[in-house]
């Protein structure tokens, strides 16, 4: 009787399983073979297990519109076909929306992102340029200094400290804090900075979707509290993202041209502190992997291309100034360098997977297939922008693909979707380009910069799932200061 009892537990869990990889077959959807393998039980467990470059490789098997996969026990269904996967993610009324940024308020429901949105507007993120400028200045002073204390060329892993200006980015205008990370060792943005390096593990889109808090949770929240609270109750007003965030919370207009908050009574308020701070942590995890990688893989890839280096000095060097000093109106004629980051970004897309949940039963247009309620949808923007069909060379990098992209034979300009599609789009991406083309003016104008080819060659890059350079030395990069000095630095 007994032995009947794990033979009967054993055969159900079986059939459970059997149940779950057949899915797809079921539904009628094309799919891979299901199976665990040994080769992926031991990879999972050494934590080698590579999800992004597992759905890359899926990708390039066949050639349907959809494929049907399994991630663990998970269901995933790839949309391999650029034109159905903007159908789907613009005109679906919600069927694929991203849970996270939804928000309840009495009886009011909305999109948080939606709503706050308006914040990276172009005139909201002008005003905001001047605190950009001085961290862009901590970067390069930083720089100089360890330069001066070598005493000649200075070999320094640009990787990290282009992490650490990000992070001061991030805390000047989220964290509403004048803090400098390369000098104040010891301050918890830089803390989180060493902590976040060091997690390049095993990642799985789906299982990133559990909870996950930390001390460093609680202790940026302090940070907001009395940031928030500060400002409301002495009516100061600072022009960054903590300051229009305070308005939301306050349920003031972002848009707009006001910077000063018109008080509400605390039951009134559409966000407490807690979910204000929620927001600025879910922004800093956001931006600081996407814009710090995004940085330091434009410059590991124009370092070994010395023409496209002259070019972008070249560039800058024509900008217009007033008193010297950069403007944000001078950024929009960097028209080659938006090339060079529109090619770092489709070589190596910040997000290189766009992950949604089916919220309700969607039926493909024109097709039999329903997808169902629960089942994850997948746009793996890394394989497609590397899809020899989209775009000629993938793996070269070519920023004048973009020149006329409508009309060139290197790249279909649909098939670019690195700043994500419809309701998956990125609403910071001026905020990031901004921020981006600032650090680039400040060290091609102050440095002349040397990548040795040799060690370029033994790079490697992966993702966490924002791309970065696993290799242990970073981006090591020689750096000498320019005879002339650059007209944006004081």
């Amino acid at each position: 009787m007994w032995l009947l009892l794990p033979i009967l537990l054993y055969s159900v869990i079986f059939l459970a399983v059997r149940h779950i990889y057949s899915h797809w077959r079921r539904k009628g959807f094309p799919s891979e073979r299901a199976g665990i393998s040994w080769s992926f039980l031991h990879q999972a467990y050494r934590r080698e297990f590579r999800h992004v470059d597992a759905i890359c490789e899926a990708y390039q098997t066949g050639r349907e519109r959809l494929l049907g996969i399994y991630c663990f026990f998970r269901p995933v269904l790839i949309v391999r076909n650029v034109a159905l996967a903007q159908t789907m993610l613009q005109q679906s009324n919600g069927h694929f929306s991203d849970l996270k940024w939804d928000y309840v308020k009495g009886y009011r429901r909305f999109n948080l992102l939606e709503k706050l949105s308006p914040i990276f507007a172009t005139k909201r993120l002008a005003e905001m340029f001047g605190h950009v400028q001085r961290v862009g200045d901590h970067l390069i002073s930083h720089l100089l200094d360890l330069e001066q204390a070598q005493g000649g060329a200075l070999e320094v892993d640009l990787q990290q400290m282009l992490r650490v200006y990000a992070i001061n980015i991030i805390g000047s205008l989220i964290y509403g804090l004048d803090v400098n990370n390369f000098e104040q060792k010891d301050h918890i943005l830089s803390s989180y900075v060493s902590r976040s390096a060091g997690n390049a593990s095993s990642q799985s889109f789906t299982l990133s979707r559990l909870p996950q808090k930390s001390s460093f949770t609680y202790r940026l929240r302090d940070l907001i509290k009395q940031a928030v609270e500060h400002r409301e109750e002495h009516g100061l007003i600072r022009k960054d993202i903590l300051q229009l965030l305070i308005r939301f919370r306050n349920g003031n207009d972002v848009g707009g041209e006001k910077w000063q908050v018109d008080m509400k009574n605390e039951e009134d308020k559409l966000l407490s502190i807690k979910r204000v701070a929620k927001v600025a942590e879910d922004l800093l995890k956001v931006s600081l992997d996407s814009v710090s990688s995004n940085i330091t893989l434009t410059l590991f890839e124009i370092l070994q291309e010395p023409l496209i280096v002259e070019k972008l000095q070249a560039e800058i060097k024509e900008l217009a100034t007033e008193n010297n000093v950069l403007k944000f109106e001078a950024l929009e004629g960097l028209k080659y360098m938006d090339m060079c980051l529109k090619e770092t970004v489709r070589k190596y897309p910040p997000l290189p997977i766009i992950e949604r949940i089916c919220r309700k039963s969607y039926t493909l247009p024109n097709t039999k297939f329903t997808i169902d309620e629960g089942i994850t949808l997948m746009v793996p923007l890394l394989a497609i922008h590397r899809d020899e069909k989209y775009f000629s060379e993938p793996l070269k990098y070519k920023p004048l693909r973009f020149l006329h992209a409508e009309k060139s034979d290197e790249c279909q300009s649909n098939a670019f979707i690195g700043f994500g599609i419809g309701g998956a789009q990125c609403v910071g991406q001026n905020f990031a380009r901004m921020v981006i083309k600032v650090a680039l003016i400040k060290l091609l104008q102050n440095f002349h910069l040397e990548l040795d080819a040799a060690r370029a060659e033994n790079i490697e890059i992966s993702h966490q799932p924002a791309p970065f350079i696993r290799t242990k030395d970073g981006l090591k990069v020689r750096l000498k200061r320019r005879e002339i000095k650059s007209k944006f630095y004081n």
